[in-house]
């Protein structure tokens, strides 16, 4: 027996009495405590490419060198709340090559819409963490939302940004370019300092090189102090914004700090920084 459709005054009414009863019904608890993790693990050749472009949401990214000239990418994978395993699936890493460059990107699931996540409650919360090691004659670009980034051993240029989370560098040897919001900034050169830039907002910035670098600095700090293991710096403002410019050993390399909350520190070093 075929079925008759409602007219349109009696189905408004069963809609509106549907929603009535949902409403009225106690909402399913979401399974908040559910994990699922996976791993993604590939090898690219780096025939024809300069640069890698990394670009996560929510989780540490980690750059190591390697000596083969290939990329190697380690991505873990972790979604907590309802319906993880089905959100760990569509949680994607995509890798894809454009002209000489290879960009590796996190893509989250969509959010839920409509009376299903209205009122079952269904959340989620993806992390990717990444560890990727690559040639350090490869330029690198990173970026993530919430979560750290460490880097160590390049010899290319660099830039790192994050949102919320400290970026540590060691043994740089190549201009960098360093943005946070929340969080500290530590970089050593592997020798002589190079061209940096390096900017946060809640933080302090730390950076370490051997003595004979020739720097052309421009510190900046509002609420912290400025110091220096080189020469005596010339600092202006004593209370609130505080400010240093200058040369040491001629000025060939120019560095850039700014930090609203947190001290300025310029250290000097014997030898090359090793990492440990």
């Amino acid at each position: 027996m075929s079925s008759t459709p409602l007219p349109p005054a009696r189905r408004t009414l069963s809609l509106g009495a549907a929603l009535v009863l949902a409403l009225s019904l106690p909402m399913a608890p979401a399974r908040s405590d559910e994990v699922a993790q996976e791993r993604f693990e590939k090898t690219y050749e780096l025939s024809g490419i300069a640069k890698v472009h990394i670009q996560n949401v929510n989780g540490v990214i980690r750059i190591e060198t390697g000596e083969k000239d290939q990329l190697h990418v380690v991505a873990v994978k972790r979604v907590k709340g309802s319906d993880a395993e089905e959100s760990l699936k569509q949680t994607e890493i995509r890798v894809t090559k454009t002209g000489d460059t290879i960009s590796i990107e996190t893509i989250l699931p969509k959010k839920m819409n409509g009376f299903r996540f209205l009122f079952w409650g269904r959340q989620f919360n993806a992390d990717v963490d990444y560890e990727v090691t690559l040639p350090s004659r490869i330029a690198l670009e990173a970026e993530t939302v919430n979560g750290r980034i460490v880097a160590s051993g390049r010899t290319a240029s660099l830039a790192l940004n994050t949102v919320n989370g400290s970026v540590k560098v060691e043994t740089q040897d190549a201009p960098l370019k360093v943005n946070t919001v929340n969080g500290s900034v530590d970089v050593a050169f592997a020798g002589p300092m190079r061209k940096a830039e390096l900017e946060t907002v809640n933080g302090s910035v730390t950076v370490s090189c051997s003595k004979e670098s020739s720097i052309r600095y421009d510190l900046q700090t509002v609420n912290g102090r400025i110091q220096s293991e080189f020469a005596s710096l010339n600092v202006e403002g004593k209370w609130g914004p505080k400010e240093a410019r200058g040369e040491i050993n001629g000025g060939r390399e120019r560095l850039t700090v700014e930090t609203v909350n947190g001290e300025v520190r310029l250290r000097s070093s014997e030898v090359a920084v090793t990492k440990k």
